[in-house]
């Protein structure tokens, strides 16, 4: 075979396969920059919502100053969705956004920074530049490899054709290198998106972790020591009238104040060394639960009828147990505080899957089919319960007290 036919054919397979590689390359590259552009928004769409719900008492609406807190907690900028929002020709590809509807405002728009990995997809662009200059300047020389030996050899010319073929393998073996040194980039190039994709994906998991920790630890002061600081100054306000006409009732209502006082000390120091389900575990459901309510009672005039079966204590895991005395605890303090209860029935039993948890009350009742106020009560019991992978029915009508029943799978794993 003629040595320039040869050259010639070697050339083109060269090109396309060069070609091919350079087109896998770039669509391999932009898949990857769009997987991890939808990746980057859903994951701050969650933090945003998980934030909101932080900042936010359940059932509130959502004002500016919560929005604030919100934009500066998670590192973005909220603005109202109509507003019209214009960027700079570089911030075009280095912003993100999304929608989202919030209780209360109009919808907004939250905007954001790239996240590292994100930003180098103008180093894509200016490779797949390169490669593209690259195929050009293969695409001339091998017209020039066409022409220049077909031109005739001015006379007297001491450049032979072998010396130009010579010549232009030296050009193809530059070329050669010069595709293996880009063949390394791009490797380099993907090791490094793939580093910054996992050191992005591990900061999005931290993040969740602790706004969840921080729901939790705010869910569990509500449901359990704010509940008994709150008994506690009803108590304290009842001594007030008792000073001047009983003193003897007024000092063993003070005396019932520092005890409940060291109990909820001696609670937040098991919260904080994490002992509390194992002694709630030890104490006993029934136990537990008598001295919560003997807490809430804060010199209130109201019975409890209280009939719990330990046997179907006993199959709730200590997380479980825990998340259930305290749905009861904050029923009861609901039914006192909002019902004015003077009877309130506790029930506890199972059957062959199932615990189940009975609170009703005689108080005014509420509108069930309606949010009530601003606090937390409701919300967290339904939180808690969805947790465990229980169920929470709540009735309620306006003069005829409410009822919660909680239902708990005997064979649910919690994670705690």
């Amino acid at each position: 075979m003629n040595p320039l036919a040869r050259l010639l054919g070697y050339s083109a397979l060269l090109l396309v396969v060069f070609l091919a590689t350079a087109l896998a390359a770039q669509s391999w590259l932009q898949r990857q920059t769009d997987r991890l552009r939808a990746e980057a928004i859903d994951t701050k769409h969650q933090q945003f919502l998980r934030t909101v719900a932080l900042v936010t008492p359940a059932g509130a609406p959502t004002d500016a100053a919560a929005l604030r807190r919100v934009a500066e907690a998670i590192g973005a900028t909220i603005r109202p969705a109509s507003e019209v929002f214009t960027t700079k020709p570089s911030d075009a590809v280095t912003l993100l956004s999304f929608n989202e509807k919030l209780s209360g405002i109009p919808s907004v728009r939250v905007t954001f920074a790239l996240p590292p990995g994100s930003r180098l997809l103008g180093s894509q662009q200016r490779l797949a530049l390169g490669l593209l200059l690259l195929v050009a300047l293969i695409v001339s020389i091998v017209i020039l490899l066409v022409i220049l030996p077909s031109r005739p050899t001015a006379p007297g010319s001491t450049v032979t054709p072998w010396s130009a073929t010579r010549a232009d393998m030296g050009s193809l073996e530059h070329l050669a290198k010069t595709s293996a040194a880009q063949s390394a980039a791009l490797h380099d190039e993907r090791d490094s998106r793939r580093r910054a994709e996992e050191d992005l994906a591990l900061k999005g998991q931290e993040l969740n972790r602790s706004l969840e920790e921080k729901i939790r630890l705010g869910r569990d002061l509500h449901d359990g020591m704010i509940q008994s600081l709150y008994a506690l100054g009803l108590t304290l306000e009842s001594v007030r009238a008792l000073i001047r006409t009983d003193p003897t009732e007024a000092g063993e209502r003070l005396a019932q104040c520092a005890t409940a006082l060291n109990l909820t000390i001696r609670e937040v120091r098991a919260h904080i060394t994490g002992l509390a389900p194992d002694e709630l575990q030890r104490a006993g459901f029934a136990g537990a639960l008598e001295a919560s309510l003997f807490e809430l009672r804060a010199g209130r005039s109201v019975s409890f009828d209280i009939k719990i079966d330990e046997d179907a204590a006993l199959l709730l895991s200590p997380t479980q147990t825990t998340a259930t005395l305290q749905i009861a605890r904050e029923a009861v303090s609901n039914a006192l505080r909002h019902g004015g209860a003077s009877l309130i029935n506790l029930r506890m039993h199972q059957n062959e899957t199932e615990v189940c948890l009975l609170v009703q009350d005689n108080g005014t009742g509420f509108d069930a089919t309606r949010r009530q106020g601003e606090g937390h009560g409701l919300g967290n019991m339904q939180a808690r319960a969805a947790r465990m992978g229980a169920t929470l029915r709540l009735t309620s009508q306006v003069g005829h007290g409410a009822r919660i029943v909680l239902t708990i799978p005997a064979s649910t794993s919690v994670i705690s």
